[in-house]
């Protein structure tokens, strides 16, 4: 009778830690985030004669509704794909102001990342040609604090690092650097909130290497925070790698970028009077 005793409690362990182990396999949720400019970390100042106060007011305009975005990431245990949320709000407005803000980071689609397979694609549109980055994720160097707090339900930890991130500088017109597209190197740093009771070492955007999902991380220029998470939602999680647009890696597009802005800037400067348009880095 004991053995037999024994013998059902076995079983039982074995289904028990069975359908443990499904149920990780298929853990899967998706999680909504909000983005928002952060107070001070202003990435873009205009100077030169001819940009008046209504002008300058326009394009700060522009870019805090640029940063002030939706997306979502859908996420398992190992791959997760990152995507603005499409609405009316999002819609590109025309204007010079516009394009040249739009033109500074580019414009991006899904950003898809697989942590088992080491590998990172992105969809990427830069004046009208679609690009596919392709290449190996980018650990990042964080460092956890015992700091925590509340971020709806969950409870979430501290972890930060520091990052070197480019900012390009442009100028119209005759002056003594016309024509000119330089790079400006900034030093930041980077704070994020994760929590390990989503046990993920997932991010949005570009951020990851965690253990849990982080739940809000600033950068320096914007915040990124969760509203929502949903998990194991009963219709599952479609997550789809990029295909769509010329193969490149994340060195190469970054030199195709800096050529477009080189162009752009030779285009526009023929002018009678100097402006200079500073644009903020990307997150890597």
């Amino acid at each position: 009778m004991k053995k037999l005793k024994n013998q059902i409690l076995l079983v039982l362990a074995i289904l028990v830690a069975g359908v443990g182990t499904a149920y990780a396999q298929n853990f899967q949720g998706i999680a909504t985030y909000q983005s928002a400019s952060s107070s001070g970390g202003q990435q873009i100042q205009f100077k030169g004669e001819g940009i008046t106060p209504a002008m300058e007011k326009q394009l700060a305009d522009a870019m805090k509704k640029a940063n002030q975005k939706e997306f979502t990431l859908n996420f398992n245990l190992s791959e997760t794909s990152w995507k603005e949320v499409e609405s009316l709000g999002n819609a590109p407005t025309s204007g010079t102001a516009t394009a040249f803000i739009t033109f500074g980071g580019s414009s991006s689609g899904t950003k898809y990342r697989n942590t088992a397979d080491n590998l990172y694609l992105e969809e990427a549109s830069l004046m009208g040609k679609a690009f596919l980055v392709k290449d190996e994720l980018k650990n990042l160097a964080w460092e956890l604090t015992d700091e925590t707090k509340k971020i709806g339900e969950y409870t979430v930890q501290k972890a930060v690092y520091s990052k070197v991130t480019q900012r390009s500088m442009m100028s119209f017109g005759n002056g003594d650097e016309e024509g000119e597209a330089k790079a400006v190197t900034d030093t930041i740093k980077v704070e994020a909130w994760y929590t390990p009771q989503i046990p993920v070492s997932h991010g949005p955007d570009n951020f990851w290497g965690l253990p849990g999902l982080i739940l809000e991380v600033n950068d320096g220029r914007k915040t990124l925070l969760c509203t929502k998470v949903v998990l194991n939602p009963a219709d599952g999680v479609e997550i789809k790698k990029p295909r769509k647009g010329k193969k490149v890696n994340r060195e190469e597009y970054a030199k195709i970028q800096e050529e477009k802005l080189e162009e752009m800037s030779e285009k526009y400067s023929g002018g009678g009077n100097t402006r200079v348009i500073k644009i903020g880095g990307g997150n890597q």
